[in-house]
């Protein structure tokens, strides 16, 4: 039988909340700056008072939540971001606490460490943990409470995510240098749809670019698919086909050190923007609402993206 509550501490919580997370008590020691067995200890007392086990200890294999750790789980973390909340509308100037959000793979590159340092240069004491996601893990991750918000597209996300737009997202050809198209000043879809496609194969993103042709009523050739940002530009500067993309590196090097054309696609609107998911059903916290105004000042501009 579980004991008083009053016997449960925040720091047990905290401790029990990151372990679960990262899958392993020496890990959450490392970044919450503690002993490990300071950790140890204060999940065996928060198992104690619950009367239940929480984690399964798997040696030199990390924890594993046992089912009754995973309802406490959802639990707890409501109550950290509860008391953070509470802390900061004492401190209306100052956002503290442990934000978790997340940014879609082929935008983390680009916007990732801007982000995060705008945020903590914004924000320092907040603590805040950016996780790269594909547009499949977004919606589920939020509603687990794995992720408190998220940069991504305007993919569809279902009726539990509302989604705030921040800018649209340029789109455009790749080819090589020494593709017919790679002189041209724009390209049409009409005009690529022959020509073998290197297609980032990323869910919702195919499914994305895939749609821009049946829009056109086109049915494009589909060369190779990868889930790779990079392999797909280096295969393009290789000269195997043409690929369609979003994001804009600042310069035209592949990895390999050869070189890819953009080329402007005409009459394709973009149909796709940028910006912050996160769940419908709640109000934000301030630490997300520190989070979106942070990308509406990175993104303010609008499309003219690197």
């Amino acid at each position: 039988m579980p004991k008083s509550t009053q016997d449960i501490t925040v720091s047990q919580i905290r401790y029990f909340l990151r372990t679960a997370e990262l899958g392993s008590m020496t890990e959450a020691a490392g970044e919450l700056y503690v002993a490990q067995s300071a950790v140890s200890t204060a999940i065996a007392q928060l198992e104690d008072t619950l009367g239940c086990q929480l984690l399964i200890r798997r040696r030199s294999r990390g924890v594993v939540l046992t089912e009754q750790g995973r309802n406490f789980y959802h639990g707890a973390l409501e109550v950290m971001l509860t008391l953070d909340d509470a802390v900061n509308s004492v401190h209306p100037s100052v956002i503290t606490g442990h934000l978790t959000a997340g940014i879609f793979t082929t935008l983390a590159p680009f916007w990732l460490p801007e982000v995060h340092d705008s945020l903590r240069g914004s924000h320092p004491e907040l603590a805040v943990r950016l996780h790269e996601v594909t547009a499949d893990q977004i919606e589920p991750m939020l509603q687990r409470r794995e992720l408190e918000i998220a940069l991504t597209y305007s993919f569809d996300y279902g009726r539990e995510v509302m989604f705030d737009p921040l800018c649209d997202a340029p789109i455009y050809a790749a080819v090589a240098p020494t593709s017919p198209f790679a002189a041209r000043d724009s390209v049409t879809l009409q005009e690529l749809v022959d020509e073998p496609l290197i297609l980032l194969d990323l869910g919702k993103s195919s499914n994305y670019f895939l749609s821009l042709f049946r829009a056109a009523d086109l049915q494009p050739r589909i060369h190779q698919r990868f889930e790779s940002f990079e392999v797909v530009r280096s295969m393009v500067a290789r000269g195997h086909g043409f690929t369609i993309l979003n994001q804009r590196p600042a310069h035209d090097l592949t990895n390999d050190g050869r070189r890819i054309i953009r080329v402007p696609l005409d009459g394709v609107p973009s149909g796709l923007q940028i910006g912050v998911a996160h769940r419908a059903d709640e109000q934000l916290s301030r630490k997300a609402e520190a989070f979106l105004a942070t990308c509406r000042t990175v993104f303010d501009g609008g499309t003219d993206l690197p």
